[in-house]
């Protein structure tokens, strides 16, 4: 049996975490649930811990020095922009996260997000609601079929959207220099796809060479009647640029879950802006994704408590310092990490 550890939760939000108490004890470990308490009380317990689990906090490299005997840092979610993952990587600690665990969910919200551009849903439901009834159509809408669909980023996530539209009669680009060809996507580069795409969805994770990837330069590429669909990260998206191609007609949608500022803000202009769709983050939710994010998080950070290396993490870098690159199996959602770190050697 593995020696006891101890994991703390730092703020999770859930109605239960049993779940995760009973994967934690059933190899020796203790969970302690710090999410009712101030910060300054739950950073304490955290001081001592083998592993942390948090949710929507910042783990900046001032926390990550209190964290003194931590080897494994795991978020519940996909992203990881709110943790200095540079600091972990210095200090030796894995920074696990979630990739996997909502792709139904993200890739079903897409394609209904972009449907719902397509057939002006939003804009009809509130014309009718409020006693109109136009037969002949006061706007245009076009039919999919024959239309190019762009995916920006080729992940399991981009994979489901692509078999999900594969039989919808359309065109199918992505962009990935991490990605193999699948369900009849055609790989190009950034600029190709989107002067041939009407509709564009992203995809790609939130790193320091993707913020802002669809900015003015790629939105004067686009066509005037594109459609796009952020389901990824709120910054790969350059929000004030598309307010400005919106406003000038250079595309003619956007439905965005993901916002550059979170929950977004008032007064932002993407609020009122009448040719944006928004929901509030919430493409990675059903009952039962939010089942699977807690349960793998736990297991996540029990492996790494337990001395072996987790499927995903933020910082494969880690691995170098740690002396086990080798030894390394990155899950499917994973698989990407690995080549990009490969990549950069």
């Amino acid at each position: 049996m593995p020696a006891p550890f101890k994991v703390v939760i730092l703020e999770h939000g859930y109605a239960s975490i049993e779940y995760e108490r009973a994967i934690i004890a059933a190899v020796g470990g203790e969970l302690i649930s710090a999410d009712s308490l101030p910060l300054e009380k739950a950073l304490a317990l955290a001081e001592d811990a083998d592993g942390i689990l948090f949710r929507r906090g910042d783990i900046s490299a001032d926390l990550i020095r209190r964290f003194r005997r931590a080897t494994g840092i795991v978020r519940y979610g996909i992203g990881t922009d709110n943790v200095d993952t540079v600091a972990a990587t210095n200090a030796g600690i894995i920074v696990g996260h979630v990739p996997g665990y909502c792709i139904d969910e993200v890739s079903t919200h897409a394609v209904a997000m972009l449907l719902a551009c397509v057939r002006k849903l939003a804009l009809i439901h509130d014309r009718v609601r409020h006693g109109q009834w136009d037969v002949h159509r006061e706007d245009p809408v076009f039919r999919t079929a024959g239309k190019t669909l762009g995916l920006v980023g080729f992940g399991q996530i981009g994979k489901a959207v692509a078999r999900k539209l594969s039989g919808w009669d359309m065109q199918l680009l992505a962009v990935d220099p991490f990605a193999e060809p699948a369900h009849g996507v055609r790989l190009v580069d950034l600029p190709t796809l989107c002067r041939e795409s009407d509709f564009i969805s992203l995809h790609a994770p939130l790193l320091p060479e993707t913020r802002h990837l669809i900015s003015h330069k790629q939105f004067a590429l686009m066509k005037p009647g594109a459609i796009i669909v952020n389901t990824a990260r709120g910054p790969v998206l350059d929000t004030a640029a598309l307010i400005t191609a919106l406003d000038q007609g250079a595309v003619a949608q956007a439905a965005l879950d993901v916002f550059e500022e979170e929950p977004l803000p008032a007064n932002s202009p993407v609020r009122s802006h009448p040719k944006i769709l928004l929901t509030d983050h919430m493409a990675w939710y059903s009952e039962e994704s939010q089942l699977q994010l807690q349960k793998t998080a736990a297991e996540e950070i029990a492996t790494i408590c337990t001395g072996r290396l987790p499927g995903s993490m933020a910082n494969p870098e880690v691995l170098h310092k740690l002396g086990r690159f080798d030894e390394w199996q990155p899950s499917p959602s994973a698989q990407w990490q690995l080549k990009r770190l490969l990549a950069r050697r």
